[in-house]
């Protein structure tokens, strides 16, 4: 039995400059969307309707509101959070940048709240937002400082569900932030995450070797057979299914990542290579491990194609059905 009241989805509408408003407009022009769902845009009212006007994207009106519980499924439901609705395409500004971390703050407070059951962020700008108000480095380092949690950057598509042990770092500081102990906190939370999120009951994981060819017995180095292997020798103690390393140059070969629920990169290159080589505007973005349910598209902002109108919203859709899946899952009576 699922819980039968309407799904509150949050969008923010990262950076205005981008394609952001642009794959909101297409993706919410689907009136069947609004079956099970209100929506609710965190911006200006005048932002949304200049960008309605200039893609010509108007078939489902736009309402402001003051608060979630004014939200109408005939409506795109506009919280302004803020009343400029200066834009200009592909241009790097950060007066406009930091229109989309208003909207992000303010739907992650409404989130945090309740009001909000699932959170959908378009892409921001992460060079023209960090500013002394956002000392981020993107949403998830934002979130995991806001609610206290150490989330895990996890990218799903149909066939995939790869999370990463680090992520937005320079490559030199990999090796060091990898320990034991992050390893196993990382593996229990993609496993408690595949079981309450995607309702695997018993999921198998791979581990990605940090290493060439798993290190090669230490040859090519030790952090694989002095930090990996105890790691998942003792998560394995409580008979979870557990795999690795793997030497990641051969492992999306010949599909044998399909006979596991979840694989681990040890950083980001090392799993998102493969992962939008085979899903590229097709997967998501879920920040795995939070009290709230937070997806976004698996691209940027688009500055080089943003305003030509040709901007794909494939991804963002897939967002949101993942949220709506997750949030279903969540709320499931077993």
């Amino acid at each position: 039995m699922v819980n039968s009241k309407k799904i509150n989805i949050g969008i923010s509408i990262g950076d205005p400059n981008g394609i952001g408003i642009e794959i909101i407009l297409k993706t919410l022009s689907d009136r069947n969307l609004y079956k099970e769902c209100n929506f609710i845009v965190y911006s200006s009212e005048d932002l949304i309707k200049k960008q309605q006007d200039f893609f010509k994207i108007k078939t489902v009106p736009i309402k402001k509101i003051h608060s979630v519980n004014e939200a109408n499924d005939d409506f795109i439901n506009i919280k302004e959070v803020f009343t400029d609705s200066k834009f200009e395409f592909g241009k790097n500004d950060r007066d406009v940048s930091a229109m989309g971390i208003i909207s992000f703050k303010e739907a992650v407070n409404d989130s945090i709240k309740g009001e909000i059951d699932v959170l959908i962020t378009a892409p921001i700008n992460k060079e023209l937002s960090y500013s002394n108000t956002f000392k981020y480095s993107g949403h998830t380092d934002y979130l995991k400082n806001i609610l206290n949690e150490d989330p895990m950057m996890l990218m799903v598509s149909k066939n995939l569900k790869l999370g990463l042990l680090t992520d937005h770092i320079p490559l030199r500081d990999v090796v060091k932030e990898i320990t034991s102990k992050k390893v196993i906190k990382k593996i229990n939370t993609l496993r408690e995450t595949l079981r309450k999120d995607f309702l695997i009951k018993h999921p198998k994981i791979a581990i990605l070797a940090i290493n060439p060819h798993a290190g090669d017995n230490g040859v090519i180095g030790s952090e694989d057979q002095e930090v990996l292997i105890p790691a998942i020798a003792e998560n394995n103690k409580n008979k979870y299914l557990t795999y690795g390393p793997f030497s990641a140059d051969t492992f999306f070969c010949n599909e044998n990542f399909k006979k596991y629920d979840g694989i681990i990169a040890a950083y980001h290159d090392q799993g998102l290579i493969p992962f939008k080589t085979m899903s590229f505007g097709k997967g998501v973005n879920y920040s795995a491990g939070l009290p709230i349910i937070r997806t976004s598209p698996d691209h940027g902002t688009g500055f080089d194609i943003a305003g030509k109108g040709i901007a794909s919203s494939t991804s963002f859709l897939q967002a949101i059905k993942v949220g709506i899946n997750i949030y279903k899952s969540r709320n499931t009576i077993v």
